[in-house]
Formats: structure tokens, sequence, C-alpha cells
């Protein structure tokens, strides 16, 4: 990955001045959505089924994000969503659970394997097929999120049909930008302009409907923070994210589920187009999301036949004795020297979904493997699959001593061995 401030040009959208990458994606038709199966090669038709599992609070519980604090309600519903697919041959799951990290201790991989295998004895789903990504949302909260994750997963597997699909993808502006400025220094207010700061700009958007065109999900993949709230918020809340997923479905109608898959998020927020840290902005910024990938959805062309593949992966990377030691990060370590973690790779006919671990991973390490990636879109995800392990900066953030360098516990090299094995997976798939 190279250190110096990507290629972009600056461009006003919403009255600030935004990163535009020079990265260009495969064009969304401008006609509605089609069916597309002429010329398909004939095969076994794939069938798709989606479910939701609320994950109530009980009482007063805590919640998690900026500082840990006691919830005194509830502002929208936490749940557990779930996607599957099959083909026959290699069903695969996607699960989003609107919450901040999977688990916060070392043995959240022994956890993370219990669920799978308990999905995997009761549908078949092999466990390397089950894709968990976290919505990263900073007004969530501990629950029974694994209950939920089997339950839901259960629920759409006995709900598949034949189904189509079809992916697409646009830049969208407005919602996200970096939190760091090129310096390092980091940015922490609201209406902060940062049109130098690295972005992700990508909204991935995936379309599952049924043969009479009805909507079964909406799988949408974009990159930042659902921090809006603050840490004196104690309403229990999806924040943007959940909010977005939550208009869209109502927009949307009938039993449509939408899930919010988190990228690679780690220096990226609202910050730039929030005007302050309530929920009147949850609301607005969430909801234009939700017209953001319905505009989106509105335009990608579905087929009946896509064949599906799976691949995951266990690697290590190397650790270090960071300056100021993050106290709140009991770090999965398997040695003094090396930290796990879990990569996969999903496989939906032309188009990945590349999980790059559970950490907090910088927008750099998620765009040099888009940008080397031969699919025709490739979406990147970090908080998935483990427990949370602090901080991953790029190689522009060690080089600048960004303020997540001095906490992580990952070595300088870590960026460069993770997006390598990232890659060498994306080639065996």
């Amino acid at each position: 990955m190279a250190l110096e401030i990507r290629e972009h040009t600056v461009e006003e959208h919403y009255g600030m001045p935004v990163f535009v990458e020079a990265r260009t994606l495969p064009e969304l038709p401008e006609h509605p959505s089609r069916i597309v199966d002429e010329g398909v090669p004939e095969g076994k038709r794939r069938k798709a089924g989606a479910a939701k599992v609320e994950v109530p609070p009980s009482g007063v519980i805590t919640m998690r994000g900026v500082r840990t604090r006691q919830s005194t309600g509830v502002h929208d519903r936490l749940h557990v969503k779930a996607l599957v697919l099959d083909d026959g041959d290699h069903p695969m799951a996607i699960l989003s659970w609107e919450k901040l990290n999977a688990y916060d201790l070392p043995q959240g991989f022994d956890e993370m394997a219990r669920i799978r295998e308990e999905i995997h004895e009761r549908v078949g789903i092999p466990v390397s097929n089950i894709l968990i990504n976290c919505t990263h949302t900073h007004s969530g909260t501990e629950g029974p999120f694994a209950e939920a994750s089997v339950e839901a997963v259960t629920q759409a597997w006995e709900n598949r049909e034949d189904a189509r699909i079809g992916i697409g993808s646009k830049m969208i502006y407005g919602i996200g930008s970096s939190r760091r400025l090129p310096s390092g220094e980091g940015l922490w207010g609201s209406q902060q302009p940062n049109p130098d700061g690295v972005m992700d700009n990508e909204c991935g958007v995936i379309r599952v409907e049924d043969d009479q065109r009805n909507l079964i999900a909406a799988v949408i993949n974009y990159t930042a923070h659902p921090s809006i709230l603050e840490g004196a918020n104690t309403l229990l809340s999806g924040d943007y994210a959940g909010f977005g997923m939550a208009e869209m479905e109502r927009r949307l109608g009938g039993d449509t589920v939408a899930l919010f898959l988190q990228g690679c998020a780690g220096e990226t927020g609202t910050h730039t187009f929030r005007t302050g840290r309530t929920m009147p902005e949850v609301e607005r910024l969430g909801g234009r999301l939700a017209d953001e990938a319905i505009q989106i959805l509105e335009h990608i062309d579905v087929v009946s036949r896509v064949p599906l593949r799976a691949k995951n992966r266990m690697i290590t990377l190397p650790q270090w004795e960071p300056e100021k030691p993050d106290d709140g990060v009991t770090m999965p370590a398997i040695s003094e020297e090396r930290i796990p973690a879990e990569i996969q790779a999903l496989v939906i006919g032309d188009d990945l979904i590349l999980v790059v671990g559970p950490m907090e991973p910088y927008v750099e390490i998620g765009l040099a493997i888009k940008e080397a990636s031969k699919f025709r879109h490739t979406f990147t995800l970090g908080y998935s699959n483990g427990p949370w392990s602090g901080y991953l900066p790029s190689n522009w953030g060690y080089s600048v001593d960004d303020p997540d360098v001095k906490g992580t516990r990952y070595a300088p090299e870590a960026p460069d061995v993770l997006v390598k094995a990232c890659l060498r997976l994306h080639d065996e798939v």
C-alpha cells in the first residue's frame, strides 16, 4: 500500500468539500431493474431466504460504545438479520449484528465457532460459508446475539424460495468522511470538512428477489462509523446504519429484510455531514443512506442462476508493544508476537465479499484490496467473524503517527501482511 494520500479530486456535496476517489466503478444501468437471464448457462436455480430476529433489552442494560453506560430506553430496536443463498452445492449465510463488536474477549473465536457449528447442525451450511458482520453501532448492547443468529438463519433457511440476484454499487456522498487529517490529527466534532482525508465512498448493494419480483432482501455495504450519537446517549439505537435499514424496509414494504455490512471504517465517521450528535441527525443521515441505497437497488439487473463459493482461513498478524496500550483491548494473541484473524471470501457470480478480519481496519486496507481485485465488484468488511482486536491503521497511519498507532497492538508490518493474505485468498477463489 502506498504511504501517500491517494489520487483524488474535491467536489462539493451537501454544501461541504468532499474527497472524491479517482477509482471508477462498473456503471449501473440507466433503466429500471430487469431480469437478464438470456445467455445465462443452464444450471440449478438458486434459492434464497431472509429473516430478522429482534434482540430485545431485558431491563436496564450495559451499552457499549465510546464509553460504557447504562441504558434508559430504546430509540430503535436492535436485530440479528440473516440472508441465506443456496445453489444446491455451496449454501452460504450472511448475518448482520446490530451491535458494536462481536466479542471483546480472546474466547470470541471459540464463541463464533460454536454459533457457526450450531447453524451447520441446524441447516447444513458449512461453517466456512457463514459470515457474521457487526454494524459497529456505538449505541448498541450486549445480549443473546448467538441465540438470535441461529434462529434467524433457521428461519431464513425455512423461508427459501426460487430467487434472482443482482449486485451493483455507486459512489455516494453526504454521510461518511475521514476523521483524520492528512497529518494524522484526529477530528471529533461536527461540520468538519476534510476533503483530503482518504475515504471509500462506495455503497454496494445486493438485490435478492423472488419469481414475482418481490424483494426478499437488500444487502448494503458502506464504510463509516455509526457514531453520530455520543457517549452521553443512553437510548439504544443502531445509529444511522440501523435507522437506514429500518427505513428501507418500511419503504420497500412486504417482508423485505435490509442488512447493513460495515466496511473498513477504522478512521471514518460522519463528522463532515452531521450538524450535531442527536437522534434527529441519526434519522436524517440514516434516511439519506436509505435514499441512496434504494436508488441503486432500483437499477440492479438480476439473474436466476449464479454460482456460489466460499473459503476462509485463519492467519496471524505481527504484534508490537504500543506506546500507550489501550487497556480496553484484550488481544486474542496466540503468542507474544502474533495476533490471529480470520479472513473470508464469499463469491456470488462475478462479485466478491471479502472479510479482512474482526479488527477496525483503516480505509486504505479495503481500498488496496478493491483496487487489486479481478472481480466485477469487491466489497470489503471489517468487524467480522471474531473478537474485536482494536484498530489496524494503514501504512499511512503508521507513517504520520496517527493517534490510533499509539494504542494499537498491531505492528507496522501488519497492514501489508493482511492485504497480501487477502489477495492470496482472492486468487484462490
